[in-house]
């Protein structure tokens, strides 16, 4: 069934081409209040709430789901699949988000302010047109309610924003006259919108109206005195000053171009409503003695007493004051199966939230903190530090001077940190407890008040209890409160090994797990041996043992009963608590033999699964030649390598636990097996830290079993993972250790493997002449072996080696070469980058048009097939074939897109080089000092990463544009280390350049300076 959902005007459905205005207004403010949460839960009260404000019918849910059944009816196609899922006290639109027109609209907005932040401006106008196009009128047009309306008005503003981008790119492309007109009408609609005015001012005054501008100005600051009691603002005041002095057009865009906005991150998870806590919430909102924001609040109290609940809620209200992040890591105290999060582990995890790629992320705790905090120092952040074990694993997380805030949650009291205020949260009070349960439940279900206060009385008046209890009772129809508390009162329960302080919440676990069958119990134990917070249906299946389709069923069955939770769509976990409790009962009621077998199948299960994900994304990677027998348990299936990756992604946190849990429990092979399946995924991902540990470790395996072959694989994995995070000596010691095994074992798969990877690193590091004399003889190797797609990809080394030799001739017959045997071998991908390749020949050789030519080739190739990567590179590349100044704003463009991307990836050479082309860039249109600050920051990063050929070609481009700034000294000197350093890794083109530049200096010094007679 092909259907879209319309909220963008009036709220309709169109499915297969016809429009469906659907029933009454309660039934399209319902499918309006789902689709703009389209994939999210949506709860029963925050509808109900939606529909009747604060004044519902006596038996609302008896409504609600009358009108969810009707939209489901009118959303399910002949597959029969139902787009509006129900669970307990939610429903879900589970639809795509582009069904919908407001997430198109958000989509194509986001998309268009990325462009123009990147100076796209054509492509984002492209955009900013097809997201104007999907308004109809007023959105929700025809229902009322506060929540129609606050929605209404919120979106208008959202409309608005894209609506200013839009024009602010007219103006900036003169189109002056089109938009007096549209900016007269919403300056009506938004009379003290000093943005809006500011804009007309420019309009009327570009298309030659001076004196109607001057004229909005009056009528704005006349209104705004008279209506709000104030003047105009100081960037509106300077407007009017500048158009009364005939200032040209031009010069009234101060920064004509905005700087690139990142996307606020905002990780927050969804959440259950608040009940009660109006205390501690006044407590998190109440300034300091010395005014302002509290910088640290600390929850502490009981599991399950909701910590984490207030901190989202007071994150919610307190969001606004703090739009440069809003945050949430779990520290994971209490995580079962999961060691809780070190200092360095966290402040990675926050830096890569915040957009630092994997190659910016230093190693040792100290770096990490020192760039934590300045990241932070001019950030209004809101962070939520969940499940803290104490001080010293915060400590180090803390901002120091900032004015974000940092909201801490903790069993234990934090004590010992600077400027904290702590808040201690105990049960609800029984009034609260009492609301929270009826709310769950129902008015209809929690009528007898007795009966709520003694289950209440039974829970410890403890939210997660209650949440549970209530739990039970809402998915039983038949059951009454009495026999809840018939329930609740049975036994001493089972959680001896537990705190006095988790004594009240013992019956309702029990309740819960005698209410599974015994292979539900089973699997509620062999589940809370999982070796990370989270798992997916295969995993929980190799736990198991049983058979998939069984294990999907249970996994539903421990979800209705609130025995689980599923944070994502099929991924799982436990709260901490219930997580302890069934561990504790695997650890009672399961032998060891038992719990010692569920833990091996799972190992099992990720060694087999990350092979066949590896071979999926890396078909052609040299590897172990691991042989499986019968797949322990089944496998996932994906259509893709992208699928396989992001199975990888999700499963990174399990897959590097079992690594350690099986070299920690007797199975070294398998652990180096494990390591050597990930080797692809957490090298090109930036997880070097991981990635370094679990391969020096299978390096140690395989060299106390003697078993020199494998040991050679796991040096070239290690080598490897050295080259891409740029330290280099140690990467060549690993190299050629593993070509000396490799030599000795008669490994010539392997011995070529590590010459190349050896030849690589010569070249990153400037040493042309070793690295051509590697790739020639890794060359015959593969020639040897007569693997074609080997052979070509030696030939393209080679190739770019001679290149940036200076020898163009053989650099070309490379590159021929190359491409015929990608061609024969089918490799698409690879022939692209060959053909990125010749195109910076053919520049050396001054021939821009066969550049251009062989570059569109090998885009339109890429664009087809190839990664992000690959589109990146040759962006880089198309960008330097480009001539500027003509083509300036084109080439940056290229550049800018380029380099965020190589940030994204961690390709930190690739960001070097994109940097200094900006630079270039920039230098070609002399425009000098934008131009230095980038060869600067290339240059720095080059000294870095060790890249030597970056290294000079960064300090003689430097040299020349300080030259150009008149700064003789120092461009002088950089010439002259630039030349040095080509020198000292035999690079004679870029020493020739350097020398030239030298002396065109000194001649136009010379030239320069009178002659003296004496």
């Amino acid at each position: 069934m092909d259907f879209d959902i319309l909220i963008l005007g009036s709220v309709e459905l169109r499915s297969n081409g016809h429009r469906d205005p659907l029933g009454s207004a309660k039934e399209r403010l319902v499918l309006a209040a789902l689709a703009i949460d389209a994939g999210q839960p949506v709860t029963l009260d925050a509808l109900a709430h939606h529909l009747w404000d604060d004044d519902p019918p006596a038996k609302p849910r008896v409504s609600l789901h009358a009108y969810a059944a009707r939209i489901r009816r009118r959303l399910r196609g002949p597959d029969g699949r139902d787009h509006l899922i129900q669970h307990t006290h939610t429903y879900t639109l589970d639809v795509e988000p582009e069904r919908v027109d407001y997430h198109r609209f958000q989509h194509l907005a986001a998309q268009a302010r990325a462009l123009t932040d990147s100076g796209d401006d054509e492509r984002a106008l492209a955009l900013l047109n097809e997201a104007d196009a999907t308004w109809r009128g007023d959105a929700l047009a025809g229902l009322n309610g506060w929540w129609a309306e606050s929605t209404r008005a919120a979106l208008g503003e959202q409309h608005l924003a894209a609506t200013l981008n839009r024009i602010d790119i007219d103006m900036r492309r003169g189109h002056f006259a089109e938009l007096v007109a549209e900016l007269t009408t919403l300056v009506e609609r938004h009379p003290t919108d000093e943005t809006l005015v500011g804009h007309l001012m420019v309009a009327s005054y570009g298309c030659g109206r001076q004196a109607d501008a001057l004229r909005v100005y009056e009528a704005a600051r006349r209104r705004l005195r008279d209506e709000l009691g104030a003047d105009p603002g100081e960037s509106l005041t300077r407007l009017y000053q500048l158009i009364l002095r005939h200032t040209p057009v031009d010069d009234l865009f101060t920064g004509r171009r905005p700087m690139a906005a990142r996307p606020v991150p905002n990780n927050l998870p969804s959440h259950a409503e608040l009940v009660g806590r109006e205390q501690e919430m006044a407590l998190l909102h109440s300034p300091s003695s010395e005014g302002g924001v509290v910088a640290l609040q600390a929850i502490s109290g009981m599991g399950g007493v909701g910590k984490s609940l207030l901190a989202l809620h007071a994150a919610r209200r307190l969001g606004k004051h703090f739009p440069d992040a809003q945050l949430m890591l779990d520290l994971r105290a209490h995580s079962p199966g999961a060691e809780p999060l070190t200092p360095e582990a966290a402040l990675a995890a926050l830096l890569r939230i915040l957009g630092v790629p994997a190659s910016g992320i230093p190693q040792g705790l100290e770096e990490l903190s020192s760039l934590w905090r300045t990241m932070l120092s001019t950030r209004r952040a809101l962070i939520i530090l969940d499940d803290a074990a104490g001080p010293e694993q915060v400590r180090p997380l803390l901002p120091g001077s900032s004015p974000s805030l940092i909201i801490i949650t903790s069993r234990r009291r934090l004590s010992g940190l600077p400027g904290i205020r702590s808040i201690v949260l105990d049960v609800l009070p029984v009034e609260d407890a009492t609301a929270l349960f009826v709310r769950l439940v129902g008015a209809e279900r929690a009528n007898d008040p007795h009966d709520v206060a003694m289950i209440v009385r039974l829970c410890g008046q403890l939210p997660l209890a209650l949440e549970l209890a209530a739990g039970r009772l809402v998915s039983r129809p038949s059951w009454t409160t009495a026999h809840l508390i018939q329930r609740l009162s049975r036994g001493e329960g089972r959680l001896s090994e537990f705190r006095d302080s988790y004594e009240e919440i013992a019956r309702t676990f029990e309740m819960s797990y005698v209410a599974l069958t015994v292979e539900q119990q089973s699997a509620f134990r062999a589940l809370s041996l999982h070796l990370s917070q989270e798992f997916g249906l295969h995993a929980a299946t190799a736990l198991t043992g049983l058979p998939l389709h069984e294990t999907e069923r249970i996994l539903e069955t421990l979800l209705d009963s609130h025995l689980l939770q599923e944070p994502a769509p099929d991924r799982f976990r436990f709260h901490d608590l219930l997580g302890e409790y069934a561990l504790t009962l695997a650890r009672t009621e399961d032998t060891a033999d038992q719990r010692d077998r569920s833990i091996a199948r799972l190992v099992d299960f990720y060694v087999h699964a990350a092979d066949r994900a590896d071979r999926l994304i890396y078909p052609l990677r040299h590897r172990l030649d691991i042989r499986h027998a019968a797949d322990p348990s089944p496998l996932p299936r994906w259509s893709s390598a992208q699928e396989a990756k992001g199975w990888l992604a999700a499963e990174r946190t399990a897959l590097v636990t079992a690594e350690r849990h099986a070299r920690a429990n007797g199975r070294p092979r398998t652990a180096a097996r494990l390591a050597h399946a990930l080797a692809g995924f957490l090298d090109g991902e930036g997880y070097w830290t991981e990635a370094e540990r679990m391969h020096r470790h299978a390096v140690e395996h395989w060299r106390a079993s003697g078993e020199s072959r494998p040991e050679a694989r796991a040096l070239i994995d290690l080598s490897g993972t050295l080259a891409h995070s740029a330290r280099y000596p140690q990467a060549v010691e690993s190299a050629q250790q593993a070509l000396t095994l490799a030599s000795d074992t008669g490994d010539i798969a392997a011995e070529a493997e590590a010459i190349h990877l050896l030849g690589v690193i010569h070249w990153h590091q400037g040493q042309l002449e070793a690295a051509l004399e590697r790739q020639h003889t890794v060359l015959e190797l593969r020639r040897a072996l007569g693997d074609r797609f080997q052979i070509a990809r030696s030939q393209n080394n080679l190739g770019i080696t001679h290149l940036y030799l200076g020898h163009h001739t053989s650099s070309r017959k490379c590159f021929e070469d190359a491409l015929k045997g990608f061609r024969e071998v089918g490799d698409s991908q690879e022939e692209s980058r060959v053909l990125n390749n010749m195109s910076d020949l053919f520049l050396a050789l001054g021939d821009r048009d066969s550049a251009l030519r062989t570059l569109q080739r090998s885009l339109d190739i890429s664009m087809a097939n190839g990664s992000r990567w690959d589109q990146a590179v040759i962006q880089l590349t198309f960008a330097s074939a480009l001539e500027v100044p003509g083509d300036l704003d084109q080439a940056l463009d290229l550049y800018r897109q380029a380099l965020f991307s190589f940030r994204q990836l961690g390709d930190r050479r690739n960001e070097c080089l994109a940097l200094i082309g900006i630079a270039t860039a920039f230098a070609a249109a002399a425009r000098n000092n934008e131009a230095v600050v980038h060869y600067r920051g290339a240059l720095d990063l080059a000294n870095t990463i060790g890249a030597a050929h970056e290294q000079a070609l960064a300090m003689r481009c430097l040299g020349i544009a300080e030259v150009g700034l008149g700064n003789l000294r120092s461009g002088t000197a950089h010439l002259e280390a630039a030349a040095a350093l080509a020198t000292q890794i035999h690079d004679p083109e870029e020493k020739r350049k350097s020398l030239d530049a030298l002396e065109q200096l000194r001649e136009k010094q010379r030239l320069t300076t009178p002659n003296k007679s004496y």
